[in-house]
């Protein structure tokens, strides 16, 4: 095959990875491979005979590739509308494998039938066939310095979107377990927490801690240490441990919550983190099976959930002439609003102050009790406000 010289690219190479032949007769057709940071690329065997072989790449996204693998687009449509408007051609010498000769071509100057009209491949889609890579994640780790947490949730109902489910009862508890084993808030997250390689197409992200601040992250360490043990936990040896080695079980209503949803939603959550140090990657897979196993564990061992919380915020309602007294605050760091009851300890206190609902900013000190689900009761949660003070 002629290419014209003047798309070479000198001392080039990709430095690819064959992830899966989808196309193999007799030779390699159609392969996914990816880059040593991760980039999915798909290759197409434009010509070879018995000295050289011809390749052309194009990079795809993980929502590109996954219209691809769902048939939605076909190859000739995908070589036509590369997303970096760019097409690779590679030539390999087959005796040592070696490369010959790179190409970049750009996209509008390729001729059309690219790739012959004739080649009509259709692609078998599970959509359980992208997710988490754990020698990319640990070069990743490595690169940033950084333990790194990923998660990677998998639903037929979140092929062409993210729902919202996805965001609220899954990524939010996850985050809050994190902040519950690292003891910090919402105040300081920014400084703890940061995201990055956000998927799509299904719901995929990357978590970076940088808590401590020490070059050995042993506070970080155990703490992703016991949520992959949350994670793989299916006993009610293993959970009791567990609960037993934290300071409080909170985490356990959040995981609560990601358990239902993956029930609910028929889907499946892969997690798993890197350790730069230690070159470490440790990984969990919860489906709808271990799901429900460990959500009977939960709901048969955790009859109570107590925790104490000291948020920040507005009062938005008082409702003191009411039987139960009744509050709803409005905590402007979380842009979230909570309703609960006073606690009698509180009311004498609550009649004497002047409140100002709506302006002035307030501590309050919460006591939340949690009932977890069970065959003939769904779960409860309740709120006492049993202290508040004025912030200056």
């Amino acid at each position: 095959m002629k290419i014209n010289n003047k798309y070479q690219i000198p001392n080039y190479t990709l430095n690819l990875n064959v992830l899966e032949a989808f196309d193999f007769q007799g030779e390699p057709i159609l392969l996914l491979e990816q880059d040593k940071i991760g980039n999915f690329f798909i290759s197409y065997l434009l010509d070879s005979d018995s000295e050289i072989e011809t390749r052309s790449y194009i990079q795809v996204s993980t929502d590109k590739l996954t219209t691809i693998l769902e048939n939605k687009i076909n190859i000739q449509e995908a070589f036509e509308n590369p997303e970096n408007e760019i097409i690779y051609i590679i030539q390999f010498n087959l005796a040592f494998g070696n490369i010959l000769n790179t190409f970049l071509i750009p996209s509008d100057e390729v001729i059309k039938d690219f790739i012959p009209n004739n080649y009509d491949f259709k692609f078998e889609y599970n959509y359980n066939e992208i997710s988490i890579n754990p020698t990319q994640l640990l070069n990743y780790s490595e690169r940033k310095n950084k333990l790194v947490f990923d998660f990677y949730l998998q639903s037929q109902n979140l092929i062409s979107s993210i729902k919202p489910y996805a965001l609220y009862k899954v990524f939010t508890p996850i985050i809050e377990i994190i902040k519950n084993l690292l003891e910090f808030d919402n105040r300081t997250a920014d400084r703890y927490l940061s995201f990055s390689n956000l998927r799509h197409s299904s719901l995929g992200i990357t978590i970076e801690l940088n808590y401590s601040n020490d070059l050995f992250l042993e506070k970080e360490t155990d703490a992703l240490n016991k949520i992959i043990k949350l994670f793989t936990a299916d006993s009610q040896e293993e959970f009791s441990n567990l609960i037993f080695s934290t300071k409080n079980n909170k985490y356990i209503k959040d995981y609560s919550t990601i358990l239902k949803s993956i029930i609910e939603n028929n889907a499946i959550l892969s997690t798993a983190y890197a350790h730069p140090n230690n070159k470490e990657v440790k990984s969990a897979i919860i489906d709808v099976e271990h799901a429900k196993k460990v959500k009977l564990i939960i709901n048969e061992s955790l009859d109570i959930i107590e925790d104490i919380e000291v948020i920040e915020g507005i009062f938005r309602e008082i409702n003191i002439d009411a039987k139960e007294p009744s509050f709803k605050i409005y905590i402007d760091n979380e842009d979230v609003s909570l309703r609960g009851k006073f606690d009698p300890s509180v009311l004498e206190k609550l009649k004497s102050d002047y409140l100002n609902i709506g302006k002035e900013r307030y501590k309050f000190i919460l006591k939340t009790i949690y009932h977890p689900e069970t065959s003939v009761k769904s779960e409860e949660i309740k709120r006492y406000l049993i202290e508040y003070e004025k912030l200056s």
